[in-house]
């Protein structure tokens, strides 16, 4: 795992191995997902970042269509990406990690990105679910552990680019996704 070198803009001490390199990058987002590494191993590219916004993006109208449907789907989607970048961005510049911004955004929409395909196969099973038990059984307990590993994940990330204590960055994620799931409702009440 690579250290903290603080005198550095970014917090990777060496160059990156996923620096220009699809297969890399997308190792590197699987080893943040498994918390074996931390955003460190991304490099601090607004290029990048580009990208994981417009992944994020596209996984989040997926999952809001299945839920949702059609319904604000645009809206829903661009308050789900401003939520998030706005969040992470108060919490690096509230403690002065700021030069962070890059990487720990696209560790943040890049592992979510990366969980989309289970929380769609979640989702796909809902309507059998409504009808046989196991089925429901089973989409329950599949949704319970997507949601602690994405807090997990999360709590990882922030751990890392806020240099605190894995408890206080777990307590910062629930805080987190709680809010940001409330505002959402919030803001587009499903209709009765």
């Amino acid at each position: 795992m690579l250290g903290y070198n603080r005198h550095c803009r970014h917090y990777a001490e060496r160059a990156v191995p996923a620096q220009g390199n699809v297969s890399e990058l997308l190792k590197s987002l699987f080893q943040i997902a498994c918390l074996r590494r931390d955003p460190s191993a991304l490099p601090a590219s607004t290029a990048l970042l580009a990208l994981m916004v417009v992944a994020y993006a596209a996984s989040s109208a997926v999952q809001s269509w299945m839920l949702h449907g059609a319904d604000r789907l645009v809206a829903r989607t661009a308050t789900d990406l401003v939520l998030t970048l706005a969040t992470f961005w108060l919490l690096l510049a509230v403690t002065r990690r700021g030069h962070r911004l890059r990487q720990t955004m696209s560790a943040v929409l890049g592992t979510s990105t990366l969980m989309t395909p289970l929380v769609v196969l979640l989702l796909a099973v809902k309507d059998p679910a409504a009808v046989s038990y196991p089925v429901a059984l089973l989409a329950w307990a599949g949704s319970i552990g997507v949601i602690v590993w994405f807090t997990l994940i999360v709590g990882h990330i922030l751990r890392s680019a806020l240099e605190i204590g894995f408890v206080t960055s777990i307590a910062i994620a629930v805080t987190y996704l709680i809010a940001s799931a409330a505002a959402l409702a919030r803001l587009f009440p499903d209709a009765a």
